[in-house]
């Protein structure tokens, strides 16, 4: 009964996380892929959500067919979610892959997508904290509606241009410590 119970636990676990990454594939939450883009690295900032994706199907698989086998289902299942999981530790272990290939492996979720190619690294990440800046009530909007999204997103854009290009100027005009029109 206690492995009944655990195998189910863990079946639910599954589902939870399997319904987290269909959310975040579809768009509909944000907060996880612009999270990635926080950190402050030399690499790029890479949100590849196929590694995760197999490791929870390959545990669904895994957790499931164990209660298949409880119920005697003939064909081992269980086998199948042992081969997601080693799939996605090599998926994992190999983000080159992605890189190689962005057209499909990079593709969702769809605004992320968009949002790479007409942003630079310090955009994104300038994005992603003026994001932990907004209201809940907000973030729950944009969540919802890309066009507003991206809106907003080009306003930080457009702040972090005007920023960089207004350093450079407003440091020709001090000279000394003293501003020189």
């Amino acid at each position: 009964m206690t492995f009944v119970a655990l195998t189910g636990g863990v079946l639910l676990i599954s589902v939870f996380f399997l319904g987290r990454l269909a959310l975040i594939l579809t768009g509909v939450l944000k907060d996880p892929v612009l999270r990635v883009s926080q950190r402050y690295s030399i690499g790029d900032d890479l949100y590849y959500p196929l590694p995760w994706l197999l490791l929870w199907f390959g545990v669904f698989l895994f957790s499931g067919g164990l209660l298949l086998t409880i119920a005697r289902v003939p064909f081992p299942v269980y086998l199948l979610g042992i081969l997601l999981i080693l799939l996605s530790y090599a998926v994992y272990d190999r983000p080159k892959l992605a890189k190689d290939f962005p057209t499909i492996l990079l593709s969702h979720p769809r605004w992320y997508a968009e949002l790479r190619t007409r942003t630079t690294r310090e955009e994104r990440r300038r994005i992603a904290y003026m994001w932990l800046w907004l209201p809940r009530g907000l973030r729950l909007y944009y969540n919802s509606h890309d066009p507003a999204f991206n809106q907003w997103a080009d306003l930080i854009i457009l702040s972090t241009t005007l920023q960089t290009v207004d350093d450079g100027v407003n440091k020709d005009n001090y000279i000394g410590g003293f501003y020189s029109p």
